[in-house]
């Protein structure tokens, strides 16, 4: 009964021709069959297309769908929209899952009676290769938990509000004809992701690595202009108003989160050449909430020297020389 409930995988693609094949190998490949393949070729300008098309003529189960490029958040919104499996997983197209995800995944949830399924993945680089696993989900915590306990995690850092963690039931993204959507903003997974898990009153989890986050350095994410300045500032703050609201009771672990997130904001306004005004404004009021956050215990390491450069105002004159040094090897 479990292996015939379907499984809709939405995949938003742009301009990834380079990965694109591995990403969708990894699909075909799974243990679990009953698949549909919601490609949303968002407007690519390289060959994606055409290698979405490409598969979708050799395998019935992948659907292509072309439009014009409106980004991330509406390549998922359209997804959804065209997706009629029981379950909804989102996988960006330059990262793979391990052939077991859906079916340890669509087993453990039936087993539990959960609508989320959580995973933990591993950070690999630009060509693939493996660079380290992400922080782990606390040994303590049991293998099916409440959401207060996972956004707990959350603000620990111990999980992350990526989208691609979680295999979600569809009726909890569905509400008659009304879809739980994504904002069109960039980082929207940190406004998604919590009210997503909200809606679910437990969660599976495990501690297997089932997916694979690739490290681009030219991705979207890793590339910092103003928008994405100003629109992670407003997840930050979006996050951190319904924490307060929602769940007040954790409300003492926010600081926590907040002064990864802070640290993560003032580098990527250092990062950006000819900055406005608000830019800069905007690294000076971080610089002085980083200041007053003294939670740092919780901290990576490599965000623990971050965090001592930023307050002795040692970090710009810093990633400038590394910046620097690192263009003298380019050349």
């Amino acid at each position: 009964m479990i292996n015939k409930t379907l499984v809709s995988i939405i995949v938003p693609v742009y301009n990834v021709e380079n990965y694109l094949s591995k990403s969708f190998d990894s699909i075909v490949n799974q243990t679990y069959k009953n698949i549909e393949i919601i490609v949303v070729n968002d407007g690519s300008t390289d060959s994606s297309g055409k290698i979405a098309d490409e598969y979708a003529e050799k395998f019935s189960n992948f659907k292509v769908y072309h439009t014009e490029n409106r980004g991330l958040s509406e390549a998922r919104n359209y997804g959804l929209e065209k997706s009629k499996g029981e379950y909804i997983f989102f996988l960006d197209p330059d990262d793979w899952i391990e052939k077991e995800l859906f079916e340890v995944a669509i087993t453990k949830m039936n087993q539990d009676e959960t609508n989320i399924f959580v995973m933990n993945f591993n950070f690999v680089n630009d060509e693939g290769k493996y660079i380290s696993k992400n922080r782990n989900v606390r040994t303590n915590t049991s293998a099916v938990c409440s959401t207060e306990i996972i956004m707990k995690e959350i603000l620990l850092n111990h999980i992350q509000c990526f989208v691609w963690q979680f295999v979600v039931r569809r009726n909890l993204l569905m509400n008659g004809n009304i879809r739980h959507n994504f904002k069109n903003i960039m980082y929207e997974d940190v406004i998604w992701t919590p009210r997503t898990l909200q809606l679910a009153k437990s969660i599976s989890v495990s501690e297997k690595y089932f997916y694979n986050y690739r490290q681009r350095k030219h991705s979207i994410v890793h590339v910092s202009t103003t928008k994405s300045v100003e629109d992670r500032k407003f997840g930050i703050d979006n996050f951190s108003d319904f924490v307060k609201k929602c769940y007040p009771q954790l409300e003492r672990y926010l600081g926590i989160w907040r002064l990864a997130a802070l640290i993560h904001l003032y580098a990527m306004c250092t990062s950006i050449k000819n900055q406005h005004n608000e830019v800069e404004q905007l690294q000076q009021n971080v610089r002085k909430q980083i200041q007053l956050n003294k939670n740092v215990s919780n901290l990576k390491a490599t965000d623990k020297v971050k965090y001592l450069l930023i307050i002795s105002r040692l970090f710009v004159p810093i990633t400038n020389i590394v910046r620097k040094i690192k263009n003298v090897k380019l050349k």
